[in-house]
């Protein structure tokens, strides 16, 4: 089976379809328009940009390469996870958090499976190793984020609770203790949904692109399959770290809630 090139022009005539759907949104009162069209005209950009890297990437076949394209990765993904926060933490804090709890999760697994499961020679062969780490950052960001969104909002909506709780002797980790059930919940429906609609529902994203490029769909599928493992393990472990940080910055040493650490983005 040969895949079938795609030109630009292709991609131009397809394009009109989000303009009109922009209109559509505007003439049924959405009021952010620009930002859908903006984040399409971005998304352009950045893949376009990545495609003719990569390509050279995966030409030079070097080692620093890999790792400066997973290191910027990993960097912007960090920078999304506090972006999209409501409240975040002062001195930069919810991008340390993020970085932290993305790039741990990540890179170990993905070090795992290519030097363990996969096994390409060398084992960090771009080929394998970008596309992997780029599947992983992106649901670990979606879970991480909202994870986090949900335990900051929650501390300030609930403080008069959670000091209440502090007052009748409970400890700072017990006091949080529903919100951070509540965070990870929030964090992981949409994993565990996708997951469930994987193969009946829908085609996952690695899966479709190697049937389009003529790959057997039985092999296909095992590489699916890891991918899904990798992303609810990193998922998982990735919002357990970060909840568990943001709620310890959340309090002092004497087990104070300090909600002054936080800041209302846009105030």
């Amino acid at each position: 089976m040969n895949m079938i090139t795609l030109t630009y022009l292709d991609l131009l005539i397809l394009s009109s379809l989000v303009v009109l759907m922009g209109i559509l949104l505007l003439m049924n009162g959405f009021t952010q328009v620009k930002q859908y069209w903006w984040a399409n005209i971005r998304m352009v950009v950045q893949l376009l940009f990545m495609g003719v890297w990569l390509s050279w990437v995966f030409f030079a076949e070097n080692w620093i390469w890999v790792a400066l394209v997973g290191f910027i990765m990993l960097t912007a993904a960090g920078y999304e996870i506090a972006k999209r926060q409501h409240y975040t933490f002062k001195r930069g804090y919810s991008i340390l958090i993020g970085l932290f709890s993305i790039s741990l999760t990540a890179l170990l697994l993905l070090v795992g499976v290519l030097i363990f499961i996969i096994q390409p020679e060398p084992w960090h062969q771009a080929q394998y190793a970008i596309p992997l780490l780029g599947m992983l950052l992106g649901n670990s960001m979606t879970a991480i984020g909202l994870g986090l969104d949900n335990l900051t909002r929650n501390a300030v909506q609930l403080k008069a609770q959670i000091e209440a709780q502090l007052a009748l002797g409970k400890t700072a980790k017990q006091a949080m203790l529903f919100i951070r059930q509540q965070s990870l919940h929030t964090a992981m429906i949409p994993v565990i949904n996708m997951l469930v609609a994987a193969g009946i529902i829908s085609l996952p994203g690695m899966m479709t692109g190697q049937i389009l490029a003529g790959t057997d769909p039985a092999e296909a599928v095992k590489y699916q399959i890891l991918v899904m493992f990798l992303v609810a393990s990193s998922t998982a472990m990735g919002t357990i770290i970060a909840v568990h940080f943001a709620s310890r910055r959340l309090f002092d040493a004497r087990q104070r809630l300090r909600l002054d650490q936080l800041v209302k983005r846009g105030s």
